[in-house]
């Protein structure tokens, strides 16, 4: 076995999403590019990878993780990864990843800063139908019921244009152990016959909105000129506030105007973005918005290398 020196890489990349591996393997062939030293981290090489990080016979200056919301396996490696190297830049980090997708806690954060969300209610597995009744009346329909703990993205756990408390009932009978976050459904306004829904994306400083439509999930880019003809300056205002709070390096968000011209974030965060292409998928992320994000990670570890580098 070498050196620990000879053993540094610029990246581990962790991953397990079948649909995933388009976006790592252009990421890892970027890095080969432009001279790092990418190391890709699957279910094959797992206990290999975590044995030589505990081992300390192998450490990433950056860990782009992309597996350890549905493996907590892929957070023992990050967790052994911080103890090994306290300067690993994480995206993300897991210390703040927890708070970021908790979407009670997060939803409280959001209203304590002055950020506009729709009219929620918590629905315990507790609640009485009294209680629950209640808050229906509170909300009026259609309402949407969304999992609290926002480990399960892709909209798994979402019961959408609920109408009667028997179908919240009855949803909450499929979810039994889950706490859900009971929210008013909006209905966006339209601009130039699209709906005023946006999903956007916060990649290490730079946001990059989208129009996204909530129906067909179709992404097409929200231009500057798009910007300035709706005036939708604040979404990037929202955005980097969102940024500021959650500390996340790398993350999605949708934000939606009502009729009434509030703009509101309706899905607080997404830590791990679906970056399936366009090209590929009719409900992928534009091409030129993947080429983009991948770019600004090839920066950030060139920046990170460098700083290593002059010590």
């Amino acid at each position: 076995m070498g050196k620990l020196e000879n053993r540094k890489y610029d990246v581990g990349i962790t991953w397990n999403w079948e649909y995933d591996r388009n976006f790592i393997y252009q990421l890892n062939d970027a890095c080969v590019v432009q001279g790092l030293k990418p190391y890709i981290i699957h279910h094959y090489n797992f206990a290999e990878t975590i044995n030589l990080v505990k081992n300390k016979q192998i450490e990433f200056r950056v860990i782009i993780d992309r597996a350890s919301d549905t493996d907590p396996r892929f957070l023992e490696l990050l967790r052994a990864c911080q103890e090994l190297s306290k300067n690993s830049y994480f995206i993300n980090h897991p210390d703040y990843v927890n708070k970021a997708i908790d979407k009670i806690l997060f939803h409280i954060e959001l209203v304590k800063h002055g950020i506009s969300v729709p009219l929620t209610f918590i629905y315990y597995p507790t609640d009485s139908v009294d209680t629950l009744s209640f808050k229906l009346r509170q909300l009026g329909t259609p309402v949407v019921m969304k999992p609290a703990d926002g480990v399960n993205g892709g909209g798994a756990g979402v019961l959408l244009n609920a109408q009667r408390i028997e179908e919240v009932m009855r949803w909450h009978e499929q979810h039994r152990n889950l706490v859900f976050l009971l929210q008013k459904q909006i209905v966006p306004k339209m601009l130039d016959k699209k709906p005023a829904w946006f999903r956007v994306f916060y990649a290490l400083g730079k946001i990059i909105p989208c129009w996204w439509n909530p129906v067909t999930h179709v992404y097409d880019p929200l231009t500057k000129e798009d910007t300035r003809k709706f005036r939708l300056e604040k979404i990037n205002k929202i955005t980097l506030e969102i940024a500021r709070l959650s500390k996340l390096a790398f993350f999605s968000t949708e934000i939606t105007i009502d009729k009434k011209s509030n703009f509101l974030v309706i899905d607080y965060i997404n830590d791990q973005c679906d970056m399936r292409r366009k090209s590929k998928y009719q409900d992928g992320v534009p091409d030129e918005i993947v080429d983009r994000v991948v770019s600004l990670f090839i920066d950030q570890i060139k920046k990170v290398r460098l700083k290593a580098v002059r010590g």
